[in-house]
């Protein structure tokens, strides 16, 4: 199942750096008028089954977001466990705010760097969200985002590459072409063909995130140096 692992020392550097966080996607929701992977309460919708449970399970959730933001992610864990209890038993199995707790749980493992245990909440939010957000949904395209950087760091690259693939797609046809998240995207997928040692896979793929990030948050940007770092690197490799 994994990916072949690289022997080129500086080349594996440029591999490790997630550029987007669960709070960048946040923002790009919030933009889009679409905040369903942060977990929105459907509280109000579901008054009549229990508003008080559901009430709890945010205030589980927004604990959660916290303590992760400091770094404490076991208890991060926990508040979000509890949470996705709650919201299976009372809004179901299948419904969004649940996808959308196996999402941050995923997040919470990543960051942990307990990645196995990060790629089965992701799944598991996917599996539900292409039901319940759509296969096109832009939340869909998060996971699927989140997927891939996972995979990259199990350095299984060519199934890291293929969930960067779909994510790429969604983001173009919803945010666009030249939207910083496409960017990004194009960015981890140059990761996946950098961990495959297919230089010029890696080249093509951050010089189409380089060219975005330029135009849209200028050369002095952090991300788009860490881009232009990793085309440097490649670009001094002997076949170039």
């Amino acid at each position: 199942m994994m990916g072949k692992k690289r022997d080129d020392a500086s080349a594996r550097s440029a591999t490790n750096t997630p550029m987007m966080s669960d709070e960048d996607l946040h923002r790009i929701s919030k933009q889009h008028g679409n905040a369903s992977i942060q977990g929105a309460s459907g509280a109000s919708s579901f008054s009549s089954l229990s508003n008080s449970d559901l009430q709890i399970a945010d205030q589980y959730m927004l604990l959660g977001k916290a303590l992760k933001l400091k770094g404490d992610y076991v208890a991060a864990i926990q508040e979000m466990s509890k949470a996705l209890e709650i919201r299976r038993k009372v809004v179901g199995k299948d419904h969004p705010d649940t996808a959308s707790t196996y999402y941050q749980l995923g997040i919470c493992y990543t960051q942990a760097k307990n990645y196995s245990q990060a790629l089965t909440e992701l799944k598991r939010a996917l599996t539900l969200g292409r039901i319940c957000w759509g296969k096109t949904h832009e939340d869909t395209g998060c996971t699927y985002y989140q997927l891939g950087i996972v995979l990259n760091a199990m350095e299984d690259y060519d199934l890291g590459l293929r969930e960067l693939r779909k994510a790429s797609e969604i983001f173009e046809n919803i945010l666009g072409k030249d939207h910083e998240a496409t960017a990004r995207t194009f960015h981890h997928m140059g990761d996946s063909y950098a961990g495959k040692n297919d230089t010029t896979g890696a080249l093509t793929e951050y010089s189409r995130a380089f060219t975005i990030q330029v135009s849209q948050l200028g050369r002095h940007n952090p991300q788009t140096i860490e881009t232009f770092r990793k085309l440097d690197i490649h670009m001094r490799k002997p076949e170039y």
